[in-house]
This record gives C-alpha cells, sequence and structure tokens, in this order.
C-alpha cells in the first residue's frame, strides 16, 4: 500500500550549484548528501525547507535518467514543473527573498486562496510562494 510521498526529483545541471542556490537563497537545509556506494562520483543530495519533514527535494543529475540519453534530459532542466512553497506571509518572503537576489515573475498578488508570488530558481524552474487564506 502506498502511504506517503517522500521525495520529490529535481532535475538540475550541478548538484552543487543547485545545493548552493536552495540553501543560500532560499534557507533550504540539507536532508541528506551521501556518495552511491557503487559509484563516490554521484551524490545522493535532498533538501528541504526548515521544519518539514515529510518531503524532501532530491537534486538529481541529468545522467542518472533512465529514459533517453544524458544530452536530451539536460535539455528538459528548467522545463518541467515547479512547486509550491508555503509561506507564513508572503510579502515579508517576497522581500527577504529579493534582498537575497530571488528573481520574483511576479510580485505578490492577492487571490481567491491566498496571496501568491512566482519565482525563478537558478535554472528557470517556475515556483509558487503561497500564502494560503485561512477560512
Amino acid at each position: 500500500m502506498i502511504n506517503k510521498i517522500t521525495h520529490v526529483p529535481l532535475l538540475v545541471k550541478d548538484q552543487e550549484e543547485a545545493l548552493a542556490w536552495y540553501t543560500e537563497k532560499l534557507g533550504f537545509e540539507i536532508r541528506a548528501n551521501d556518495p552511491f556506494p557503487n559509484n563516490p562520483e554521484y551524490r545522493w543530495i535532498t533538501i528541504a525547507p526548515p521544519g518539514q519533514t515529510e518531503v524532501e527535494f532530491l537534486l538529481q543529475p541529468p545522467e542518472w535518467g533512465t529514459e533517453g540519453d544524458p544530452e536530451s534530459r539536460a535539455g528538459m532542466v528548467g522545463k518541467t514543473p515547479g512547486f509550491v512553497l508555503q509561506s507564513t506571509d508572503c510579502h515579508k518572503d517576497y522581500e527577504t527573498l529579493t534582498a537575497k537576489g530571488v528573481q520574483f515573475i511576479s510580485p505578490p498578488e492577492d487571490l481567491p486562496w491566498g496571496v501568491s508570488a512566482l519565482f525563478a530558481d537558478l535554472y528557470g524552474y517556475v515556483h509558487n510562494l503561497l500564502e494560503i487564506k485561512m477560512g
């Protein structure tokens, strides 16, 4: 029986570059950074927002793919759907992240379901910063 999602792969060109961006710009924490037993050149690197315990992002290089060649998979970096990050104060987080150099596509906007702002990561993935409307 499937009972939860634990890891979401995020295709990246360079694991170390992506690790630095997500930890320095968004404040994510490293959950794992371990070499593969049969290939120490590869690392199992996972990250998550502070306090997030259920789901981790796996920083996955294109070479790991089982479908297609690495060059065609590398062309997919930045083109798959992004994720939604929940915020307790979208306006404040927008200001903080902007000061750290995060490139926003749209400023915080009041919507029926909450306050939302879209930003791009270092590879062009578009993510949503969302303060969910309560009640």
